[in-house]
């Protein structure tokens, strides 16, 4: 059978935290955003919320971007953490970038959790951001779209600096015990950045990144937003096969599915994480194959 791949976008990324969870178990903020108990705590009662099957942490889309420098305000319930000051201002700034220490601050606390979470049996997702996502929380946008016409070099040095890093997080990710790593860059969506950014930069990072991770999936997948797969499509760097899935189940049932029975799918997309608790309408899952 011919499906049509019709992905919709859902909008805003940042994980919003129901006011009967909060009520119900007491958990504060920003405490939930730093600490790894309370992120485990958080992420068993929004799957059970939501009848889901998989445990999702972080609950932000500010971790790296933290751990490479960004002054975050970390914000309460309602508003979640946001960027309070840039680690840079100008191009000139980008050459002092450092590489993460995945034993210090946040990120720590989010990888100690996707193991803590894998060791009680969770099926767990891990949210990575990619690279212009991470870059527009570390340097004003406007500074590094300037960068790209008057200092290429620096901003390549600056880029590799990202990628590598970005790989490095997927990498420990799944050697904590995440089986999913949510890949997605919003803010280097084809849509936002356009066909010439997206085609030498944000793109083409992008698929670096997971043409690199690959050999490292043999018992977890990455999940790429709608946006990067159907990007990567349109400009050759994917192709999708549909995997169509007989029983009535949820969509994040049917990548647990995947999981276990399909070894060799490395990657899916064409769709949403955030449609893993509905049962889905057309019954197939898209295997994305990179290019």
């Amino acid at each position: 059978m011919e499906y049509n791949i019709e992905f919709k976008c859902e909008g805003d990324n940042l994980e919003v935290i129901p006011d009967g969870i909060v009520n119900n178990t007491g958990i504060t903020f920003p405490k939930a955003h730093t600490e790894n108990v309370l992120m485990c705590y958080l992420a068993k009662e929004l799957k059970n919320y939501k009848k889901d099957s998989l445990c999702r942490v972080p609950f932000c889309v500010t971790v790296e971007a933290e751990a490479l420098g960004a002054n975050i305000k970390l914000g309460d319930m309602k508003n979640g953490p946001r960027v309070e000051s840039y680690a840079f201002t100008t191009i000139e700034e980008l050459e002092n970038i450092k590489n993460i220490d995945f034993k210090k601050g946040r990120i720590n606390e989010v990888l100690e959790a996707v193991e803590k979470l894998s060791n009680e049996g969770e099926c767990v997702a891990l949210t990575v951001e990619g690279p212009f996502t991470i870059l527009s929380s570390i340097i004003d946008p406007m500074i590094f779209y300037k960068g790209i016409r008057k200092n290429k070099e620096k901003i390549d040095e600056f880029l590799m600096v990202l990628e590598d890093n970005i790989v490095s997080y997927i990498i420990e990710g799944i050697k904590r015990g995440a089986k999913i790593i949510s890949y997605g860059d919003p803010v280097g969506s084809l849509d936002i950045v356009g066909p010439k950014v997206y085609q030498q930069y944000s793109g083409r990072i992008s698929h670096n990144i997971l043409k690199r991770v690959e050999p490292y999936l043999d018992n977890a997948v990455i999940h790429l937003c709608g946006k990067t797969s159907t990007a990567f499509e349109k400009y050759g760097l994917s192709v999708s096969k549909a995997i169509e899935i007989e029983e009535e189940l949820s969509y994040g049932e049917a990548i647990n599915k995947i999981l276990q029975n399909r070894k060799n799918v490395k990657f899916i997309g064409n769709a949403c994480i955030k449609r893993t608790p509905f049962i889905m309408k057309n019954p197939v899952v898209w295997e994305i194959k990179l290019l």
